[in-house]
């Protein structure tokens, strides 16, 4: 007689449970971040502080591209390496992500240490804009 032979259930590999354990630990980590961007939303300061974030990142960039267009060489040997590789596009993507840090840092600190955060990195864009503008003055 034939009888079905049930073989023991086996452990799932390495590379499925590393994926299990890392989407679950991404997933608290993204509640947890959407909840300190609630927060961050929530203190006026500091959201007006991270739109002021942006605003200097931005005026940087332009300010560093009217720079460039006089022939002034780019101080930042960061920047400078990303716009000779990549051009405007890689200067523009630079700034966007130095904003997002930041944002992240902001949301995750909160209270007065987000905002200090906020308030250095927009003294720092703004005074990069002075800078650029009196170079070209």
């Amino acid at each position: 007689m034939i009888t079905t032979v049930s073989l023991p259930n086996q452990r799932a590999g390495f590379v499925a449970r590393l994926w299990m354990s890392c989407r679950g630990d991404l997933t608290a980590y993204a509640e947890g971040l959407i909840g300190d961007f609630g927060a961050l939303n929530a203190d006026l300061v500091a959201a007006w502080l991270l739109v002021g974030v942006l605003v200097s990142q931005l005026a940087d960039a332009a300010s560093t591209m009217l720079a460039l267009a006089n022939n002034w060489p780019e101080g930042n040997p960061l920047s400078a390496a990303v716009i000779a590789r990549w051009g405007v596009l890689g200067l523009l993507t630079e700034k966007v992500v130095i904003a997002a840090v930041v944002a992240v840092n902001m949301a995750r600190l909160r209270g007065r240490t987000g905002r200090a955060l906020g308030f250095l990195a927009v003294l720092i864009g703004f005074g990069a804009v002075v800078w650029n503008l009196h170079v070209l003055g």
